[in-house]
């Protein structure tokens, strides 16, 4: 089985198109910070994940914490080496897990026309063609969220091989 680029793009931009309703019917005074849209083609699917900036500091001030928290131990034991990977200059400024997210997986779609294990079967050879068209997504749905309550340093992400939050839009 090929993928059908034409296939995907239709029912990504359902599924945007669908989120951005829902989210406008639902939640109408939600003000966006960040938005992930991810597919994983093991699965064969996809989600759209919208955070609010009250959420995202929460999040960010809790795995800070944990990773302070991490840093003194490891020093106090003299593990220096797994202390660096707990330094503050690692921690986070912003939610950048989809899984945290205030509506995470908010709007989802399956796709018929992908293989369930794609990427495991193809050794990730998969990416060549998906990410063309994620990010395809991401500028259609860059453009759409525009119209909503944003905040000034609001951003978009897609996933990529390597990470769930990679390729990334911002408000110039």
């Amino acid at each position: 089985m090929t993928f059908d680029k034409e296939n995907y793009l239709t029912e990504m931009k359902s599924m945007v198109d669908k989120a951005i309703e829902r989210l406008k019917a639902e939640k109408p005074e939600f003000v966006i910070y960040t938005v992930s849209i991810w597919t994983d083609p093991n699965a064969a699917a996809s989600a759209i994940s919208f955070d609010s900036q009250q959420n995202s500091v929460l999040q960010v001030r809790q795995s800070n914490e944990f990773d302070q928290q991490q840093y003194e131990e490891f020093i106090a034991e003299g593990d220096f080496d797994s202390a660096q990977l707990f330094k503050p200059e690692t921690w986070i400024q912003r939610n950048c897990n989809p899984a945290d997210f205030e509506l995470r997986d908010f709007d989802e779609t399956h796709h018929p026309d992908i293989p369930i294990n794609w990427a495991y079967e193809k050794g990730g050879r998969c990416w060549s063609q998906l990410k063309p068209a994620l990010t395809e997504i991401g500028n259609y749905a860059f453009k759409k969220i525009q119209t909503m309550p944003i905040e000034p340093d609001f951003e978009l992400a897609i996933n990529s091989k390597k990470d769930w939050y990679d390729k990334i839009w911002k408000i110039k």
